[in-house]
């Protein structure tokens, strides 16, 4: 059965990244910004029409914004990318509930599966998948200002107190195109994109945006195909047991009572109203059961820089279980998620999707996830949620691996040193002439490392008598492999290794914890083995120059303490 409709209707699916945190306003209140775990439809109104203001495009704003005959704006929800696939979490369905503290199952209230006595129910309340296979979980922050006094007297301030959404999390919002043939809708998404194409980097949502709240970056889901006709995406074909069919609420819906006055608990006679209105040839459903909890909907309008009245309405996560005669046709469905239920439907208010329910018994509590970007090969995720290129290996930039051997190098020093003093108190040398020549072979500054050690082993090897003492602890040193070799016969052991090695640890970035490796005889990473080979000349200069230091130093004070000296 097809159900002819008088325009024609499809959804542009956007992609909202958070590059910084974002506040929405969902009551007036002059010292507090409570925003909920979506980005509500009126943000985004709003959001365009200060794009289109810019821009100078009145036309549009006029045609998009104000009149609200062509685009209808939607909630933009959290969206879990990765894991195979990406998924959008809408609002929990009222009937799910947790059984136990910490249980780890789902139950259907509708189907009697909260009856057990004894065992305590709580509602699950993280936004959850189509399918019920994953929940999302948005993060969010509570931050704190000195805002102006509610009495506006000068010179006075209020504690001002701000929950936004965290930077770098992912969305997608459903905007609903109207026109009179598809043609025209394609035209006018296509339009749509290239203004929020030109406004990029400019773009802001919600609330307090001269507080560098609310950046964002917005782009089509799927840009070689950027019209959807469904206003949620299915995994599959959904199976309606016996003709039932549960209507989840999406987004608040403003709707009215027999009074005329705002009345949550009119959802059930506005959803038959409805359906009757847009199936009339189809059988009036029975409603089987119905789960409405009412919310306060209010905003903050920007440009009157006031409040909007408070209504009550039914909130998201509404449901309505309904048995028609016959199972609903795609063509049905669609037909009647294109309706909205109650007023403001240009807002985003009063959106809803038709499910099946969900299979009897206890079903496994989804896993939770945070809405983030997937990190895609070849890119780089910030922590704002902007996706780069991965650098270039052959482009390598040499000053992160420069810090990171100055770190090193100075957690290096201090044992080194020490170890060198050490063994230089530890024998008597009194060939004082030769360490006056050593110590002026390696205080060259024209040589190299590797050339002051080379140029060390000349000196040693031409000296005699006296310097036996110095041949034996130096015994092999010189510049290149030698070095290496004497390094790893001569490095910091025992006592003083595990000063060099903890020293050297407490800055190793390749450490998590900060300790040596006790797999390793080293005490080293294997980074910084690498490091230690490489500098192994710098270091291998750095123990020889404080142990000749030491061994001069140390003769001279035993003179003065026991010859008496001047002191």
């Amino acid at each position: 059965m097809t159900f002819p409709t008088a325009e024609t209707v499809a959804y542009l699916p956007l992609r909202y990244v958070l590059t910084d945190s974002v506040a929405v306003r969902t009551s007036y209140d002059p010292l507090r910004v409570d925003s909920e775990g979506v980005v509500s439809g009126r943000a985004q109104r709003g959001m365009l029409a200060a794009a289109l203001s810019r821009a100078g495009r009145e036309r549009e704003l006029t045609e998009w914004v104000a009149r609200g005959d062509r685009v209808r704006f939607a909630p933009a929800h959290p969206r879990i990318e990765g894991g195979g696939g990406a998924v959008v979490a809408l609002p929990a369905p009222a009937h799910l509930y947790v059984p136990g503290k910490d249980g780890d199952t789902l139950v259907d209230a509708f189907a009697g599966g909260t009856d057990a006595p004894g065992v305590p129910y709580r509602a699950l309340r993280e936004p959850v998948t189509v399918d019920r296979s994953r929940r999302a979980s948005v993060d969010t922050t509570a931050e704190r200002y000195l805002g102006r006094s509610s009495s506006g007297e000068r010179g006075r301030g209020m504690p001002f107190f701000t929950t936004s959404l965290d930077p770098g999390q992912v969305f997608e919002a459903r905007w609903q195109l109207r026109g009179p043939d598809p043609d025209f809708v394609r035209g006018l998404a296509e339009r749509i994109l290239d203004v929020l194409a030109e406004a990029r980097g400019s773009l802001t949502l919600g609330a307090a945006g001269t507080r560098a709240h609310g950046g964002v970056e917005v782009g089509p889901v799927d840009p070689d195909r950027p019209l959807s006709p469904d206003r949620v995406d299915r995994p599959e074909t959904p199976s309606w047991k016996g003709g039932e069919v549960d209507l989840l609420l999406i987004s608040p819906a403003l709707t009215v009572g027999e009074q005329g006055q705002y009345r949550p608990h009119a959802l059930v006679p506005a959803v038959r109203e409805l359906w009757k209105r847009r199936a009339p040839e189809a059988d009036p459903p029975e409603v089987v059961a119905a789960h409405v909890e009412p919310v306060l909907v209010g905003a903050y309008h920007r440009a009157y820089r006031g409040p909007m009245a408070q209504r009550w309405a039914a909130a998201p996560g509404s449901v309505v279980r309904l048995r028609a005669g016959r199972a609903p046709t795609p063509e049905l469905v669609r037909e009647l998620e294109s309706h909205t239920l109650g007023e403001r439907a240009v807002d985003g208010y009063g959106q809803f999707v038709l499910l099946p329910t969900p299979p009897p018994g206890a079903a496994p509590l989804p896993e939770a996830s945070a809405p983030r970007p997937e990190r895609r090969a070849g890119t780089v995720t910030l922590t704002d949620g902007r996706v780069l290129p991965a650098p270039d290996p052959r482009d390598h930039d040499r000053w992160p691996d420069d810090l990171y051997d100055t770190l090193l190098w100075n957690a290096a020093v201090g044992p080194v040193r020490d170890h060198a003093r050490a063994s230089a108190r530890a024998l008597s040398v009194s060939a004082h002439g030769t360490l006056r020549r050593l110590r002026e072979v390696i205080s060259d500054p024209r040589r190299s490392p590797d050339e002051t050690l080379t140029a060390l082993r000349a000196t040693l090897d031409t000296s005699l008598g006296p310097a036996e003492t110095l041949h034996r602890r130096l015994a092999g040193l010189s510049g290149g492999e030698a070095a290496l070799r004497w390094w790893t016969s001569s490095r910091p052991e025992d006592a003083h290794g595990s000063a060099y090695a903890r020293g050297i640890a407490a800055v190793d970035l390749a450490l998590t914890d900060g300790l040596p490796p006790a797999e390793r005889p080293s005490g080293l990473s294997e980074r910084a083995e690498r490091w230690e080979r490489r500098d192994v000349a710098r270091l291998c200069l750095l123990w020889v120059a404080s142990w000749l230091a030491e061994a001069v130093r140390a003769p001279r004070e035993g003179t003065r303490r026991g010859e008496g000296g001047p002191r």
